[in-house]
């Protein structure tokens, strides 16, 4: 699995279309899609936003991600930086910015390769 972070806006998805040659049929969209509707697309964006459903169900998102980890070993994930920029106000939105860093973490340690991206240049750190 290949990671792949940032901030808002940053240009994740152009940069990993370009640089692993996907396309838009490559892409499965957490934001948009429940995630039993995975279909082996190599490509899957807003990671993070798996985090709040399973924080509201109760459950650790830590724990439900690692089935998926293994299915997704040739898959480039992109997850969305939450650590940088102003503390949220309510107890809820603290927790929910722990919880996507403490899963982001996560990604980070099970993956292949880890690039950053700002404005859209990647930055390698695994």
């Amino acid at each position: 699995m290949k990671l792949i972070l940032g901030g808002y806006a940053n240009g994740r998805t152009a940069y990993a279309m370009q640089n692993y040659q996907l396309t838009e049929s490559d892409c499965f969209d957490a934001a948009a899609e429940p995630l039993a509707r995975w279909n082996g697309q190599r490509l899957i964006l807003h990671a993070e936003q798996l985090v709040n459903p399973w924080l509201e169900q109760g459950k650790e998102p830590c724990t439900e991600i690692l089935p998926w980890l293994e299915r997704w070993q040739n898959a480039v994930l992109i997850t969305q930086e939450v650590g940088c920029g102003l503390v949220p106000v309510t107890p809820q939105q603290r927790q929910l910015r722990e919880a996507v860093g403490h899963f982001n973490r996560l990604l980070a340690e099970c993956a292949e390769t880890v690039e950053r991206v700002c404005c859209g240049l990647g930055m390698q750190l695994k």
